[in-house]
């Protein structure tokens, strides 16, 4: 696990990612088993990687794709 820095890091640009949030959890994925795993890390409907102070921020980051 990779601490978020803040930004979209470049390895995980065009990826997709499994993040843990602030709050001591993992970010949830739509239960559907047909989607793709984790999180789209950029893009129109990438991850908010700003640190905001709120608990839904990502704290930790992997590359999963």
């Amino acid at each position: 696990m990779k601490p978020n820095p803040g930004y979209c890091p470049a390895e995980a640009e065009g990826k997709r990612v499994r993040v843990w949030l602030v709050h001591g959890r993992e970010g949830s994925c739509d239960d559907n088993p047909m989607s793709p795993p984790g999180w789209a890390a950029d893009g129109r409907t990438g991850c908010n990687w700003a640190i905001t102070g709120s608990q839904f921020d990502i704290a930790f980051y992997q590359v999963i794709q």
